[in-house]
């Protein structure tokens, strides 16, 4: 159908001119908070225990890497220039030969929620934003990842106006995401249609720099969105190392083309007419908007990663109820 058919032209209001609506307008209520919270910390485990661990920070989980530590692995032969400290004295007496006793290093697994603000979430129709929904998805999956014993740390993109996001690092704190959500709700809002480019490219190049390996990625995007997270291809790089969730937040007129009449839509070369009464171009709208997630969805769990399509209006308990089904399609345990 051509590119312009995935934009449509306009965007919703944010509930008034001042900064205080643009942020109301953004960011999820109370409610909406405590609900997606509840429901996260049901969710079964977001990586499997036999996933490779990270090492960088101390945690309750074995690490791959022997070393300092309270988990005894392995006796074996004390090798010149180790410290003298890590000699066991009574089995090297029985050995007659000097014996280290080597343990294997404490670490905690980490969760990086990458949470696309750029202009094409700043879209909804019913209910809410797409950025709101997507904020609300952050609160449900950290809550899950916080579940799991894993630290979290919250990456905006097309965010310029929050700074400290990207160099905080990991917490495994319920109250240090809370404030970092709420944080980048309120930024986002006061940047209105400020939005910075969304660089994908950039991001996967640093979380391919700096993630140890075993890490949990969840991408909150929109896969129809030419500004979204391209083609689950180019993650190909970054689900060789680590354990990727993309979760796909889209409105119900992007998926089903309402009646409107004659409507203007954005385009390369500008803005293209197109009567959306026809019930045959809607259809034809609608199957190829499906077919393009069933297209992304395929590829992602080809790559080992789940994928969830996530409308912008639906609640928290009902579509938390598929993640699992999601993670265990990927996993292959699916009934």
């Amino acid at each position: 159908m051509g590119e312009f058919l995935r934009r449509a032209a306009g965007r919703p209001a944010l509930g008034g001119s001042s900064p205080a609506a643009a942020c109301a307008a953004i960011a999820p209520g109370r409610d909406e908070v405590a609900m997606a919270w509840a429901g996260g910390e049901r969710l079964p485990a977001l990586v499997q225990e036999g996933f490779p661990t990270a090492t960088r920070l101390s945690g309750d989980q074995l690490a791959r890497r022997l070393g300092e530590g309270l988990d005894f692995e392995q006796l074996r032969a004390y090798q010149p220039g180790e410290p003298a400290a890590r000699i066991d004295w009574r089995i090297s007496a029985r050995a007659n030969e000097p014996m280290v006793r080597v343990h294997r290093e404490p670490a905690q697994r980490q969760a990086h929620v990458v949470v696309d603000c750029g202009a094409a979430m700043r879209f909804g129709t019913h209910r809410r934003l797409k950025l709101t929904q997507a904020l609300l998805a952050a609160h449900a999956f950290a809550a899950g990842a916080l579940r799991q014993t894993l630290a979290v740390e919250i990456h905006a993109l097309g965010e310029a106006f929050c700074p400290g996001h990207h160099a905080a690092g990991p917490v495994s704190g319920q109250a240090a995401i809370l404030q970092r959500l709420n944080e980048l709700a309120e930024a986002a809002g006061e940047a209105g249609e400020q939005s910075a480019p969304v660089d994908w490219a950039g991001l996967r190049q640093r979380l391919a720099q700096r993630l140890p390996s075993g890490s949990v990625i969840i991408v909150l995007s929109d896969c129809l969105s030419d500004t979204g997270p391209g083609r689950a291809i180019d993650w190909a790089p970054l689900a060789a190392e680590q354990h990727l969730i993309f979760v796909s937040v889209s409105d119900r007129v992007e998926l089903d083309m309402p009646d409107m009449g004659l409507v203007a839509f954005e385009a390369a070369g500008g803005a293209r007419w197109l009567d959306t009464g026809s019930g045959r171009w809607r259809d034809r709208f609608a199957q190829e908007q499906r077919a393009t997630l069933t297209r992304w969805r395929e590829s992602a769990e080809a790559l080992g990663a789940a994928f969830l399509s996530l409308p912008a209006d639906a609640e928290p308990a009902d579509w938390l109820a598929e993640v699992p089904v999601a993670l265990a399609r990927v996993s292959g345990t699916a009934a």
